[in-house]
């Protein structure tokens, strides 16, 4: 994989990086109040659990007076711009967000973050080690060259179909355990003039949602492991990724998604208002939903999930879950001035009072005591603890310029501009290019 080029980055958007100027880098020895600063980044999150985040990062700054933190929240795909150019122009936050992958790699071979083995192995509480308080999935997932790099932060996210249980209901439709059911209700929904999925995909990864669970539904979950690692023979040209692509372009022919969907904005969130009014009658979303639609008011009640169904004849089980066992890990600077304390402020996050909280806005924390608060998370957990794999998103598993084409490429295949042989092919001339 490559490493990051601070030169490259430098000479080519030199103006993003002085825009950048304003966050101030690691290192310094304090603020206008002359406390000690600690700069923290994350991606943003549903109002819940960005709120429950403040709250611990302010309960911290109590009980460290000399210390202060300064936050600074980001849209998904402004923020990959950014930690990306702040990394190679020294100006990156102490503590910032990696989805683990091929970019947390990426920035251990660059020597932009610290091993955190240490503080995983310290005891906690009653436990032998800090690593035991999280789901071991987690772990293993933060975990590269027999050193953890990161430290799971937020929801185990995976991904659930999520419907509308009055237009289920309204329609006489029945929760479908194969795909061909599934396509059977997407029909009756076009039928009686409801888009069947509400997809968004003008920032290019949403669409990627329903082709992972595809892939892994017709293929099974090494199929995309052999063809990212180089192993068993594994290419991109799998006919496991051809069926997926068929599939998706079968789909966007017969209308099961919105008009325009390659130009709505999911970041905007255009997908979740189709579904709130009932124009649309499902969602391919995370777990983070169950905090979304408590956060937009709507009465979880009129909704329900469950598990994306079986292929017939395919590897796949419906036990196969796509996404996260921790969403928006964290991990540190090896510029940051304060390494202990940066860890401190981290345990913060995710400590016994911040579980409380995030689990009362709807999230599904990343630790062995989870609990649900709701019947929707309460769902989210039983089938997370019945999993038997989970494939981290293909964006964030694959080194950073390999997850472009995914999404680029991926793009133009839903849009029905080329074709899945094409689609695959740059697959694995990027593969060729980037999986050393």
């Amino acid at each position: 994989m490559k490493q990051l080029s601070r030169a490259i980055i430098l000479g080519t958007v030199l103006f993003v990086a002085l825009a950048l100027s304003a966050y101030a880098g690691p290192g310094r020895d304090g603020n206008a109040s002359g406390k000690k600063t600690i700069s923290f980044w994350k991606v943003i999150s549903p109002p819940a659990y960005d709120d429950n985040i403040k709250a611990n990062i302010t309960r911290f700054e109590k009980d460290n007076p000399d210390f202060a933190v300064e936050q600074t929240y980001l849209q998904n795909e402004d923020y990959k711009a950014k930690i990306v150019i702040a990394l190679g122009s020294n100006t990156a936050p102490d503590i910032f967000t990696t989805w683990t992958g091929g970019g947390m790699i990426e920035y251990v071979k660059s020597n932009l973050i610290i091993p955190l083995t240490k503080y995983m192995n310290t005891p906690y509480q009653s436990l032998p080690a800090y690593k035991d308080y999280f789901m071991e999935g987690g772990i293993n997932q933060a975990t590269y060259q027999n050193d953890v790099w990161a430290t799971p932060g937020l929801n185990a996210s995976v991904l659930f179909v999520w419907y509308s249980k009055k237009i289920y209901d309204r329609l006489g439709l029945k929760i479908p355990a194969t795909l061909a059911e599934l396509e059977a209700n997407c029909d009756k929904i076009r039928a009686a003039g409801i888009v069947p999925f509400g997809l968004a995909n003008k920032a290019k990864y949403h669409a990627s949602f329903y082709y992972m669970l595809l892939v892994d539904r017709y293929g099974g979950p090494q199929v995309f492991q052999n063809a990212a690692n180089r192993m068993n023979g594994g290419t991109f040209n799998d006919p496991a990724f051809t069926w997926a692509s068929r599939k998706m372009q079968e789909w966007a022919r017969k209308g099961y998604f919105p008009e325009g969907y390659n130009s709505l904005d999911g970041e905007a969130d255009v997908h979740r208002r189709m579904f709130y009014n009932q124009e649309a009658a499902m969602l391919i979303e995370g777990s983070w939903t169950v905090a979304n639609l408590m956060s937009d008011g709507q009465n979880i009640n009129d909704y329900g999930l469950f598990p994306f169904p079986v292929v017939e004849g395919g590897r796949g089980t419906i036990n196969g879950m796509v996404g996260t066992i921790g969403d928006s890990f964290y991990c540190i600077n090896s510029g940051a001035k304060y390494p202990d304390e940066s860890f401190k402020l981290i345990q913060y996050l995710v400590d016994e009072a911040a579980i409380k909280g995030f689990v009362s806005g709807g999230g599904t924390p990343p630790t062995k005591n989870a609990s649900a608060g709701d019947p929707l998370s309460e769902d989210v957990l039983k089938y997370l603890k019945a999993s038997t794999s989970t494939q981290l998103w293909y964006d964030q598993y694959l080194p950073s310029a390999m997850a472009e084409v995914h999404k680029d490429s991926l793009q133009s295949m839903v849009g029905l501009t080329i074709t899945p042989e094409q689609y695959n092919q740059a697959m694995e001339e990027a593969a060729q290019r980037y999986l050393k």
